[in-house]
């Protein structure tokens, strides 16, 4: 049994939020164990599809990996620009702020 939380966030959806978070999904190969990658990529596809609710549950461990994810992309597309176009700038830190407030939000 693992261990759930409320999501306790509203998540809006932007054409980069649609376009990263299917990448979350094609790179999620490499987690492990793969019932932890199965119920992420179940997470994502849910939050894509906007059923994910500030009041949904939300496993911790399927939580965690998402910040991982949402960090990494907000480093690449934020914090180091990789990049010069000003939207995939501007996508990078809307996730900064979301991963800032997750954590804050889950103590994690």
């Amino acid at each position: 049994m693992t261990n759930k939380t409320p999501f306790n966030y509203t998540w809006r959806m932007t054409s980069y939020c649609y376009s990263e978070l299917d990448n979350f999904i094609n790179c999620a190969d490499g987690i492990e164990p793969a019932d932890l990658k199965d119920r992420y990529c179940e997470f994502l596809s849910d939050l894509l599809a906007k059923r994910i609710k500030k009041t949904t549950p939300v496993d911790r461990d399927v939580l965690q990996v998402f910040l991982d994810d949402l960090d990494n992309r907000a480093q690449i597309d934020y914090r180091e620009r990789h990049d010069d176009d000003p939207s995939i700038i501007r996508g990078g830190k809307r996730f900064d702020k979301r991963w800032r407030d997750l954590k804050a939000i889950h103590g994690m």
